[in-house]
């Protein structure tokens, strides 16, 4: 895999936040850019954007990764995470500002792309946060709300700065969920799921593993981190054989679900059977069945293309 260039609900408002903060202000935190809850589960992709912080950069910044993985520094910025006794300071995936117009003042943001370590614990009783520095001097700190789970199904509006090379036949400005055939292509309108198929969906948010990939993993199934919470696959779609109701089947057992690289997670799934009668979908965004992972704390959606029996 390679694609990506860069998350979500509302937990906690940013008023009530601003109290944990010093020296600097968040404007933003998850998949995208900005939005306003502080919440994170173990090994969780995101985007961290905060204001105040003395930097200035001429555009996005990515972070090169060598053989100890991703710089622990970049452009003078350094992320610690912190909980209770354990310190853990984060690789940095890349940064980007917000403009700000001449004719408006505006406070410019900046945008870190980083993974949560593992070593949050949701059940602890001890305070978590990351302590943004600058050149070594703590610039602030973000609180951060633990939870186990922060579903989101990857997307190719994601900006996180992970590349996933079968997005780039998306056109752009198109979010399309990143939900592949076995072969590798993206399900859509023209390449449509087929009912009994098993897909491939990729996604960040879905916690900790049952235990951690060993070093060239994996030979063996045993090998494969596997995610350590339940998760369920539900389905809708739309039964034109039975008065225009929407159909749901629900409860259904991921086929697997693990860990397949920093912060990314692949759930495989088999498609239900669906009435012949299905409503015709087209392109990449508009679908005619409505998959959904569900966690204990959190679901996401994404609607996909499956051709009518």
């Amino acid at each position: 895999m390679s694609r990506m260039v860069p998350f979500f609900g509302v937990f906690t408002s940013l008023a009530a936040l601003a109290a944990a903060q010093s020296g600097l202000s968040v404007t933003g935190f998850g998949y995208s850019l900005p939005a306003n809850a502080i919440t994170a589960a173990p090994g969780q992709m995101m985007n961290v954007s905060v204001a105040g912080l003395n930097l200035t950069l001429d555009g996005p910044v990515q972070g090169i990764p060598d053989s100890n993985g991703l710089p622990l520094q970049l452009r003078g910025v350094s992320v610690d995470f912190v909980q209770g006794p354990v310190t853990v300071q984060l690789g940095i995936r890349g940064m980007q500002q917000s403009s700000c117009s001449k004719t408006s003042p505006c406070a410019v943001s900046t945008t870190i792309s980083l993974q949560i370590p593992y070593e949050l614990d949701p059940g602890s009783t001890d305070g978590a946060l990351l302590r943004i520095k600058l050149n070594g001097t703590v610039a602030g700190e973000v609180a951060i709300h633990p939870v186990t789970d922060s579903v989101h199904i990857m997307n190719t509006c994601d900006q996180n700065m992970v590349y996933l090379s079968v997005a780039y036949s998306v056109p752009p400005g198109i979010c399309v969920p990143m939900v592949e055939h076995a072969s590798g292509a993206l399900v859509s309108g023209s390449a449509p799921a087929l009912p009994g198929e098993r897909l491939v969906v990729y996604a960040y948010g879905l916690g900790a593993p049952n235990h951690p990939a060993p070093p060239g993993c994996c030979s063996i199934p045993e090998e494969l981190p596997l995610v350590a919470q339940p998760f369920v696959i539900n389905f809708r779609y739309p039964d034109t054989n039975v008065d225009l109701q929407t159909r749901v089947i629900g409860g259904v057992t991921p086929a697997y679900a693990g860990v397949v690289g920093s912060g990314l997670y692949q759930v495989q799934l088999v498609v239900p059977p669906t009435p012949a009668a299905l409503p015709l979908c087209g392109g990449f965004t508009r679908g005619n069945l409505s998959v959904q992972i569900a966690g204990p704390q959190s679901s996401d959606s994404a609607s996909i293309c499956v051709q009518g029996q």
